[in-house]
């Protein structure tokens, strides 16, 4: 009922012009989703998220209430975007660091890559009393996701080898980290090759990389002002 719903709602597979009918099967298919077809409440989740034509309604409630049900069949898209909406009080969710955790755990579990990276981001800061800081998991979860060739996790990875967050310190090993991302175009990473590369020929560091050093220190910063928004982030 899901591929048929969506065909519709696409006009995939000849069948154009019966977006009605897409809807109609969609809402079916979420009400008998189980763990083998958990597709169809995340699918109608994003389109009550922002709404779509007259016969699906805007409601951020219900679409987080959808998501839910999708990530509770095992959906990791389903259960990254509740761990995000809980980090940062999305869809009508209140602030949780806890069920933020918990969500992104549930997707990063399986093999979602940006929910690895968000976990990084939750144990190198730590949200007492719900998660205790700790470097040594915020580097795993930076190395986990860059095994699926995620540029951000590369360069993560990269800084916390150059700096020695959570792991030795080791500048050359991350240097290989900084090539591999720069190749899948991270500007941080060509911006930091371009910064060591400068280094070693005797150039002197600009203006604006003297003010990020101060700024920064020796470590990797990543900020959350109380009421858990990202306000300044070096490697996420």
């Amino acid at each position: 009922m899901t591929r048929l719903g969506m065909a519709c709602l696409r006009s995939d597979l000849g069948l154009q012009g019966r977006y009605r009918e897409g809807v109609k099967w969609l809402k079916r298919a979420t009400d008998v989703a189980d763990a083998q077809y958990p597709n169809a409440p995340y699918e109608l989740g994003c389109m009550h998220e922002t709404g779509c034509g007259d016969d699906v309604f805007q409601d951020e409630s219900y679409a987080a209430q959808l998501f839910t049900q999708a990530a509770e069949l095992g959906h990791a898209d389903a259960y990254y975007r509740m761990g995000d909406a809980y980090e940062h009080g999305k869809l009508n969710c209140p602030r949780d660091a806890a069920l933020s955790v918990h969500f992104y755990t549930g997707a990063a579990q399986r093999g979602h890559s940006m929910a690895m990276m968000a976990l990084c981001a939750w144990y190198l800061v730590g949200a007492e009393p719900v998660l205790e800081k700790n470097e040594d998991e915020a580097y795993q979860w930076a190395l986990k996701a860059s095994e699926y060739g995620l540029p951000k996790a590369e360069y993560a990875v990269g800084y916390f080898t150059e700096m020695g967050i959570g792991c030795r310190r080791d500048p050359l090993e991350a240097n290989v980290w900084y090539v591999k991302a720069a190749g899948h175009g991270d500007e941080r990473a060509i911006a930091r090759l371009k910064v060591i590369q400068e280094a070693a020929s005797g150039g002197s560091p600009t203006k604006k990389d003297r003010k990020k050093k101060e700024k920064t220190g020796n470590r990797a910063v990543l900020e959350k002002s109380r009421d858990g928004e990202d306000k300044d982030c070096i490697i996420m």
